[in-house]
């Protein structure tokens, strides 16, 4: 019974229950984390060895804590008799973005003969976008000489014809503004696309949609838009991100790692993606913008 005891308090053990609490898989916090799977099932049995290094067992064990809703700083400190230490323990916001960087490390000084050959292409190509914009402005120059003698022959035609149009434009000037009150006052609007609580559709939006994203808790979000991903990445408890959407959007996905902690808004204007209150933590959106 005691063996049993002191295995629990393990922190490998202590994770894999809140994660097994959470009706999560391995497969789940490899896609919530971006963590590969063989180092998540590295760190539940304490093979920390097999993980990129020192600085990224703490990391990933923050990051893994924090996605089954523990206190990351917390159980690092309570186990930090059994993780290895670093001098620097700084732990990454998103561990996407981590990278082993040991090689990188050993690397020699660069010489400046192999600086110069490095920004060598730089050079070059900086050179060559300048003489375009000589060329393009000597051609405006000479153009806009051109056109100023004719300018000012046709000048009195021009102010001829600018009156009659004045006039005309004053008459077609009423029709001009009903249409655009009628514009202003249509609504943005999200609707549901049938009975489904997986598929929207967004009218009346913006030229660009602004679409912030808020957490009550660590979750990991990802937007992809017309079939390319806009942003991805893990917010920390109340914490949000702010993104604008192309003008040319017309599919957006959401996935949530945490999506009853997750709240979205499209300029300004809540998004309900979960209007029948499902539990369901990871869920996938698909909004069509009209």
């Amino acid at each position: 019974m005691s063996e049993n005891n002191e295995e629990t308090t393990t922190i490998g053990a202590r994770l894999k229950a809140a994660r097994t609490a959470k009706g999560l898989t391995i497969d789940d916090l490899q896609q919530i984390t971006k963590i590969q799977k063989r180092y998540l099932i590295a760190i539940e049995d304490e093979q920390f060895d097999k993980l990129p290094g020192d600085f990224y067992v703490r990391a990933f064990v923050k990051q893994y804590a924090e996605t089954v809703d523990l206190d990351g700083n917390a159980l690092l400190e309570e186990y930090r008799d059994q993780l290895p230490s670093v001098h620097t323990e700084t732990i990454v916001e998103n561990v996407d973005e981590v990278q082993p960087t040991r090689v990188a490390s050993r690397e020699q000084p660069a010489s400046p003969a192999s600086r110069v050959r490095n920004y060598l292409p730089t050079i070059i190509v900086t050179a060559i976008v300048v003489l375009i914009l000589l060329f393009i402005w000597f051609m405006a120059v000479r153009t806009h000489a051109g056109s100023s003698s004719s300018t000012s022959a046709d000048s009195s035609s021009v102010q001829v014809s600018s009156s009659k149009k004045q006039s005309s434009s004053s008459k077609a000037s009423p029709s001009a503004k009903s249409s655009s009150k009628a514009s202003s006052a249509k609504e943005q609007t999200i609707k549901a696309n049938g009975s489904s609580d997986t598929a929207y559709t967004l009218t009346n939006g913006a030229d660009k949609n602004k679409v912030v994203i808020k957490s009550t808790k660590a979750a990991w979000t990802s937007v992809t838009t017309n079939g390319t991903q806009t942003w991805q990445g893990t917010l920390k408890a109340d914490g949000s991100h702010t993104l604008t959407l192309p003008s040319n959007a017309t599919t957006v996905k959401f996935q949530f790692g945490n999506a009853t902690a997750t709240t979205v808004t499209i300029n300004g204007k809540a998004f309900n993606f979960n209007p029948k209150n499902s539990t369901s933590q990871v869920r996938t959106i698909t909004l069509t913008i009209k």
